[in-house]
């Protein structure tokens, strides 16, 4: 069985990783709080993280200098918000239509 090379991420989509994976720590530690996972909680929150944020750190260097990275840092983050934006739409039409479809069974069972 021959096995699949797994496709290496180019740097934009290393750095954008890297940026999701440093802004989900603290929820990441506060959920293993809360399942009772206090060891992982911990290597999280003083082994990962810094890790993480120390690699985003560099990348951010390495991306952002001079003004055209500045225009860059600018324009990514735009998109960013507004790909939040977007998928926070599209999560709150999806519980939208899970209610009606929850009123609709209820309606009928009268």
């Amino acid at each position: 069985m021959a096995k699949t090379k797994k496709k290496k991420l180019s740097p934009e989509e290393q750095h954008k990783q890297l940026h999701d994976q440093a802004e989900a720590i603290p929820f990441v530690i506060e959920d293993y709080k809360a399942k009772g996972k206090w060891f992982r909680a911990f290597v999280v929150r003083y082994l990962a993280g810094p890790m993480v944020r120390f690699q985003k750190r560099l990348l951010d260097k390495q991306r952002y200098t001079g003004a055209s990275g500045q225009k860059l840092k600018q324009a990514e983050q735009m998109k960013r918000h507004l790909e939040q934006r977007r998928k926070a739409m599209e999560f709150m039409q999806g519980e939208m239509q899970r209610q009606q479809k929850k009123a609709q069974k209820r309606n009928k069972a009268r």
